[in-house]
């Protein structure tokens, strides 16, 4: 049984994400139900340290949303959009080739579980179409076996249930290439009344790469995309190590 490690862990209820202005409250079922469920969302504890981490890799349409759904859960350490499953060795957005838009999540399966992980995938957008580029299909990148075999039983039962054959491909990831710096947590980057709160995270964590790469930024990026309520919000605001200004700033952006 994986376990992880929590030091000084604070009782966190754990939040979802605002809803800017102009955005809606887009929040889905599935990721609602991982919310209530996993009532703590321990990565956000400045003690905490995962003794296990994981990483999944789905390509279901333009990756700005997925990298906003997918970084408001908890559990999610990491996440990071890029490109995968083509045969060039440097695809750029401009020259994408045969790659896929993908969004690659590094988890702690103790608090979210890979299973969790794929319905999210599944429900949050449409595993039967036909996109008219290669860069906007459907594609389980499974990283071992155990995760192979969850994605192919997934695609069985829905099979069986819808009496077709889901368009997802499920494949071994080979390379994966990280997206230039302006597709990077896109929705935070790019909701002008949150400036100041993007801002703040440069200088706090030192590089845009550091950035990227905190749960933080994680967290805020599902934020900003709408991916769950400003009840949650409130709940974890104090969580996130922000200023206050930053956190009146977050309040004022919710519709």
């Amino acid at each position: 049984m994986k376990t992880t490690k929590r030091v000084s862990l604070s009782a966190l209820i754990i939040a979802g994400a605002v809803a800017l202005a102009t955005v809606g409250s887009t929040c889905d079922t599935t990721v609602s139900t991982i919310l209530d469920t996993v009532i703590e969302d321990p990565v956000l504890d400045d003690g905490y340290l995962s003794e296990q981490v994981e990483t999944a890799s789905f390509a279901m349409g333009c990756f700005w949303g997925p990298d906003s759904l997918f970084g408001v859960l908890p559990g999610v350490l990491r996440t990071r959009v890029g490109y995968a499953g083509g045969r060039s060795d440097h695809p750029t957005y401009a020259a994408i080739g045969e790659h896929a838009e993908t969004v690659q999540i590094d988890f702690d399966p103790a608090v979210v579980s890979y299973q969790q992980l794929l319905d999210v995938f599944w429900t949050h957008h449409d595993p039967f179409s036909h996109p008219f580029s290669p860069q906007y299909r459907s594609v389980i990148f499974t990283h071992d076996e155990a995760q192979r075999q969850a994605a192919l039983a997934l695609l069985e039962r829905a099979t069986a249930e819808d009496g077709r054959r889901p368009t997802t491909d499920v494949v071994a990831i080979s390379a994966f290439t990280r997206a230039e710096d302006d597709h990077q947590k896109y929705k935070l980057q790019s909701a002008v009344r949150l400036r100041g709160v993007y801002g703040e995270l440069l200088a706090r964590f030192g590089s845009f790469d550091a950035f990227v790469d905190s749960t933080v930024a994680a967290r805020l990026n599902g934020y900003a995309g709408g991916a769950a309520s400003r009840e949650r919000l409130e709940r974890v605001l104090d969580a996130l190590g922000l200023s206050e200004a930053s956190k009146a700033t977050l309040l004022a952006a919710i519709r």
